[in-house]
């Protein structure tokens, strides 16, 4: 936009930004209205002048890799979109390294062909490793934290290196989430595959996703985290009031027992699997996720989410949390 000083600014650090960009290009959901400025980042230098010119102008801005686990508004982003488009990465020995703009599940097949176990489950996780570092993600009973050795992130405008235990890593939370740190890097130690059947278990979590999991159709991943019992539950004696309560609206005792409720189950529980508003349907393969079916808009998704909250809390007295992230609301 002439006249436009921000937006001149820009374009002479990143010759190559766009003006009034649909983020329904880039998000797994296919829904999103127009980042006012989009910036694609191919290093940790470009991403420490992109975040030095947001400081400046006081520009809000927001950073994304695969387009997974996010919902932007219908009426779009007024700031700039940042995509991370660092995506080299190394295999040697035991290690990987990455930078954060890696497809986690691209990783996963790299980490298998040069020999290696423990990280087999990535294939069920959408996006990139960095935002899989960032907010622990895991899937067949696979979690981030299992499998970093440390995590490179740009904060206060500094590359600091964090160790797993720096990391502070707990279910889909990660120091990052806390101190702003935007993960630019991340090694992984795995161990040698002696029997080679990574290939197979690989196989075995596509089949089982495939058989779980919405096909064909836009989503963006899991939209709530499944529910945590509160820490005073770990306490023996404070568990059996509130064990009680549960096993009174027939919750299944294996979630008991992991102290962990599956959010698609409590979602079915209260009728919504299945429900649809406007072009937005909560899938029938699965509660946990919401379903684009060619024309559904972030309202009519935020008013399944909505809707889908509030009978669980009414039934179950349990306040689900979104696992997504909401950009432009």
């Amino acid at each position: 936009m002439k006249g436009d000083k921000i937006w001149e600014a820009i374009k002479e650090l990143f010759p190559g930004a766009q003006e009034g960009v649909p983020m329904a290009r880039y998000t797994t959901f296919k829904i999103g209205g127009p980042a006012k400025y989009f910036v694609s980042i191919k290093s940790v230098d470009e991403l420490q002048q992109a975040l030095a010119l947001a400081l400046k102008h006081s520009l809000n801005y927001f950073m994304f890799g695969g387009g997974s686990n996010m919902l932007v508004a219908d009426e779009g982003f007024d700031g700039m979109a940042i995509k991370i488009e660092m995506n080299a990465y190394s295999v040697a020995d035991d290690t990987v390294v990455a930078d954060a703009g890696v497809v986690t599940a691209i990783l996963t097949r790299a980490a298998i062909d040069a020999g290696l176990t423990g990280f087999e489950w990535g294939i069920g996780v959408p996006g990139t490793i960095g935002g899989a570092v960032r907010g622990n993600a895991g899937a067949f009973g696979g979690e981030m934290k299992d499998v970093v050795e440390s995590a490179e992130a740009l904060v206060d405008g500094e590359v600091h290196t964090f160790s797993n235990a720096e990391c502070k890593f707990r279910y889909r939370h990660s120091i990052f989430k806390e101190n702003g740190g935007i993960v630019v890097g991340v090694t992984l130690k795995l161990k040698p595959d002696a029997e080679r059947g990574g290939v197979k278990k690989m196989m075995e979590y596509l089949d089982k996703r495939n058989k779980t999991q919405p096909k064909g159709a836009a989503s963006t991943g899991c939209i709530f985290k499944n529910y945590e019992f509160p820490p005073k539950v770990d306490q023996p004696l404070a568990d059996a009031p509130f064990l009680e309560t549960m096993r009174a609206k027939s919750v299944p005792e294996e979630f008991l027992t992991k102290k962990r409720i599956s959010a698609g189950w409590l979602i079915e529980q209260v009728g919504m699997k299945g429900a649809k508003v406007g072009g937005a349907e909560v899938s029938a393969a699965h509660g946990n996720f919401i379903v684009n079916s060619g024309h559904a808009t972030a309202a009519d998704v935020r008013t399944l989410i909505v809707n889908s909250k509030e009978k669980v809390a009414g039934k179950f007295g349990i306040d689900l949390e979104e696992e997504i992230q909401y950009i432009g609301f």
